[in-house]
């Protein structure tokens, strides 16, 4: 039983009534207290036998329940009422106001406690306290202080003893809410401070763990985090303007980019990205950079993600955040198949290098309608871009520029949310006689790209334009981890693909050093409308249409998959929106439109109707004899699937060339007799495409 916290009486006479009426209230205050303190003595061995069942918390010795608050808030409740008088009147309390005091005293506390009651001030425990329950708080008491403000004014003369001063209730009002919110922190302090407490077992060890994102998540997260025994919080990593703060009592350590120099010195277990779906975009290169390190690293879940979540939330260790759109946690359904992610991209700004040409105008009409398209290319007339309403489309802005002129392209690339690099010199005609040019633009210019991406703070995705032919002649049902194989350097033809190759290894090396958010995605023979250039299925079409001979290097036994440019455009925007696709290569085609060439040349001439003659002819420069991708990894992590067949394919295409053979017959024979090029091949001269241009597409 505790101790009666009662003074003793007095038994000598105060010469000073008023200090005898003081006494008499403080000591009736005192028996106000002790019954308190004797009936919560009381109700606590009764209640010992259901400790459990009273505790809220854990069962740690010193834990308050419900009934051990209640005494205490009625005790400084009282107290708090008591000082009221004290404060308000001084040494010098009327006597009437004593005896006032000695009268409402149990009752004004009990007023309180049922207005509590009737806020549901008592449901929220004290351990949680925040700053939502002491504005409850503060409401619940503000009413029972209004409600004896108006008893006050609204009671007779003759019931006077009840009527107290307002400035006592202002008073006491507002110290019984500041003595109740220092009672409950203290309280939560209490728990917090045993929860740290909690000795770890023999066999387990502190994790150290770093936030990154110092925003509302981290600050909440942070505040979970202090209080684990077993976690040792290091601190924030964020932008620079909050280095140096401190929030939720932890402090922000520094930028993201201290991130691989704390790790390789064996500072960090564990990495917590608090970041809000919105601002993920900007933390791709960071995320990419995280999968190489070795730590365990998770993306906390907003609530809206939980309960927005068909299924199950996939470990972090696999997912990563959403570079384009709305970032979205991953879901993973129960067979194990990822589900299938937007099929839009909005508000974004796209840069497409070699943007002109067949595949980078083809992608730019499906992405210019809810994006800003930048088209960076060396030449726009009389390329395929030109065939399109791109040019005068609001959305679409068009630079004449070379990728080797650095200055041009920092600022096109800091601007750019989105990079697709399909700049190269192609065809091996051109290939065979600038192999120089070949290397330097395909790979110098690959490089200069990423340079000026590396200072990008607003970069979500890179798709570089590698090429199928980095495996070499045989390529038959090629994955994406089949080893390179390239020709000798005796042979021009190859600085093409080697060209590629160091370009997939640089792209590579950004992704993994840098962060930067790359895809790499190797074209297996993409053709349709608008495919301009060196490409055997646009030579045989308009040859047949003229019914000019159909020429086959070879004996036309070279096999090949021919994919459609619609299937590839799919292809390239999974990629794009796909947060599993970063850090990854893909084969893109389709193997089930699988021809030799001589097949293929058969085909056009029944697609087309002509009586053109196929001829054989012997050539000198290296071919590959077979060509045809698997898809399997882009099904499994782009859920990517052809649509077009070859016949439907090769009509849709066969028709566009039908429809703009004059204008293409014209542009050959005007290009062919104003250029002043060295000898090319003539389909590029057909192009007015000079020796030199750096941007011919893929």
């Amino acid at each position: 039983m505790r101790k009666s916290r009662r003074s003793p009486e007095l038994d000598f006479k105060l010469p000073n009534p008023h200090h005898r009426q003081f006494l008499e209230t403080y000591n009736t205050m005192n028996n106000h207290l002790d019954a308190i303190f004797k009936l919560q003595s009381y109700l606590g061995r009764a209640r010992q036998r259901q400790r459990a069942s009273w505790r809220e918390g854990t069962p740690l010795e010193g834990s308050f329940s419900k009934l051990d608050r209640l005494f205490a808030e009625a005790a400084v409740l009282a107290v708090a009422f008591v000082l009221a008088y004290l404060l308000r009147y001084g040494a010098q309390v009327p006597l009437d106001r004593l005896h006032q005091l000695e009268i409402l005293l149990a009752p004004v506390v009990a007023g309180r406690l049922f207005f509590s009651a009737l806020f549901s001030i008592h449901k929220a425990p004290w351990r949680y306290v925040s700053i939502t329950d002491a504005f409850h708080l503060a409401v619940a008491y503000a009413a029972f202080s209004a409600f004896l403000l108006a008893l006050s004014l609204g009671l007779p003369d003759s019931w006077a003893m009840l009527r107290i001063p307002g400035s006592v209730l202002v008073i006491d009002l507002f110290l019984s809410i500041q003595a109740a919110l220092v009672m409950r922190v203290m309280c939560r302090c209490f728990y917090e401070r045993q929860d740290r407490n909690v000795a770890l077992s023999k066999d387990q060890k502190q994790r150290r763990l770093l936030l990154i994102g110092a925003g509302t998540l981290g600050s909440t997260v942070a505040k979970e985090m202090r209080s684990r025994p077993g976690i040792k919080l290091l601190g924030f990593l964020d932008d620079a303007t909050k280095v140096g703060s401190v929030i939720a009592g932890t402090s922000v350590l520094g930028r993201t980019t201290m991130l691989t120099e704390l790790v390789q010195n064996g500072m960090v277990d564990d990495v917590l990205v608090c970041v809000p779906p919105t601002a993920r975009n900007a933390f791709n290169r960071l995320w990419a950079l995280l999968e190489h390190l070795p730590i365990r690293r998770r993306f906390v879940p907003t609530i809206e993600e939980i309960l927005d979540s068909s299924d199950h939330l996939v470990p972090m260790n696999s997912a990563k955040p959403n570079g384009v759109g709305n970032g979205t946690v991953q879901i993973i359904s129960g067979n194990g198949a990822i589900s299938k992610g937007p099929s839009a991209i909005r508000g974004k700004t796209i840069l497409i290098t070699g943007g002109a040409g067949f595949i980078g105008s083809s992608l730019a009409e499906r992405l210019a309608v809810e994006n800003q398209i930048v088209i960076l290319d060396r030449l726009v007339n009389q390329q395929p871009v030109s065939f399109t309403s791109l040019l005068r489309n609001p959305n679409v802005s068009v630079v004449q520029g070379d990728i080797m002129n650095g200055d041009a392209l920092d600022d096109l690339a800091l601007d750019a949310d989105i990079v697709v690099h399909a700049a190269a010199i192609v065809g091996v005609g051109r290939v065979c006689t600038y192999p120089r040019e070949t290397l330097e633009t395909n790979f110098v210019g690959t490089s200069r790209l990423l340079h000026a991406l590396e200072n990008s703070r607003r970069l979500e995705r890179v798709i570089y334009f590698s090429t199928s032919e980095v495996f070499g002649v045989n390529s038959f049902r090629v994955n994406e981890h089949a080893p390179s194989s390239v020709g000798p350097a005796a042979e021009a033809r190859w600085s093409y693909a080697i060209a590629k190759l160091a370009g997939e290894h640089l792209a590579k090396a950004y992704h993994r050093q840098m962060g930067l958010p790359i895809v790499t995605i190797r074209p297996f023979n993409i053709f349709g409308p608008r495919r301009l250039g060196a490409h055997a299925i646009r030579s045989f079409v308009v040859n047949a249409l003229t019914n000019m001979p159909i020429e086959i290097h070879g004996d036309g036994s070279q096999i090949r998959s021919w994919c459609y440019i619609e299937d590839f455009c799919d292809a390239l925007i999974e990629m794009m929106v796909r947060p599993e696709a970063v850090g990854e290569d893909f084969n893109i085609g389709n193997p089930r439109n699988t021809l030799t060439i001589y097949q293929l040349a058969q085909k056009v001439i029944e697609f087309t109707g002509s009586k053109s003659p196929i001829v054989f002819r012997e050539t000198h420069i290296p071919d590959v004899d077979i060509r045809v991708p698997s898809l399997e990894k882009a099904q499994r992590l782009l859920a990517y699937e052809c649509k077009y067949d070859m016949d439907r394919a090769l009509g849709l295409t066969v028709n566009w060339y039908r429809l703009h053979l004059a204008e293409l017959c014209s542009n050959f024979a005007g290009s062919a007799l104003g250029s002043k090029a060295p000898a090319v091949d003539p389909i590029d001269l057909a192009l007015n495409i000079s020796s030199a241009a750096m941007s011919a597409r893929p």
